[in-house]
């Protein structure tokens, strides 16, 4: 059996989050006392859990549980909303619908941020299911979120779903779970990182996306 359902990562994939997620950072390390992140810290937020982004800033794990709660606090109050959509993905998700493939969302953004967020973006019906995170640290990791959509979309057989993502982080849930890994350019992650995390292919274009899933289902 080939290809028969197809998942997505969120931020990096779907929609550019940067903008909300690198100010909800810089709210709260100024919060507690800290300067902007810089560049090259802001690369482990997109993709990993809050746990590893504010990890690479301070290794106290109270003090990391305090950063994340005033994220949240600001990331909430409308930095959730901050973020656009890549081109060619309305499009994509239509086309693949129509080809008869089943749709979810598998991210390790939190669940309550997850899907009012995919609403916003007036693409929740193009999707069966959207799953997040409902903890942080090992509760948020790639793997627990799409061991968690197969349970619910009831498939017992991983070669048969496709992860797609920007990141690393996916293409090791996706070989944790036994499920195919596509890696997309547009996002965070670079290309070294993705072939190293197992991607099938890259693509730099969701219209090259329906291509390789054709001869696979």
């Amino acid at each position: 059996m080939g290809i028969t359902t197809v998942l997505f990562d969120l931020d990096g994939t779907l929609i550019d989050s940067s903008p909300g997620i690198r100010r909800c950072v810089d709210e709260s390390l100024a919060h507690h006392g800290f300067p902007a992140i810089t560049d090259e810290q802001f690369s482990s937020f997109i993709g990993p859990p809050l746990t590893t982004g504010f990890g690479f800033v301070v290794s106290d794990e109270s003090l990391i549980e305090s950063f994340i709660t005033v994220y949240r606090e600001h990331y909430g109050a409308g930095g959730m909303y901050e973020y656009s959509m890549y081109d060619g993905i309305p499009e994509l998700l239509t086309r693949l619908n129509d080809a008869g493939f089943r749709l979810a969302v598998a991210t390790s953004k939190r669940t309550a941020f997850a899907r009012p967020i995919i609403d916003h973006a007036g693409i929740a019906s193009q999707f069966e299911l959207v799953v997040g995170s409902e903890r942080d640290g090992a509760g948020a990791e790639k793997p627990v979120v799409i061991r968690s959509v197969l349970e619910q979309l009831t498939i017992d057989d991983p070669s048969t779903v496709v992860m797609i993502g920007d990141r690393e982080h996916d293409g090791y849930g996706a070989a944790a779970t036994g499920t195919d890994f596509i890696g997309v350019s547009w996002g965070f992650g670079t290309d070294l990182e993705l072939r190293e995390a197992g991607a099938r292919e890259l693509v730099a274009h969701p219209s090259e996306i329906e291509g390789l899933l054709t001869p696979y289902s």
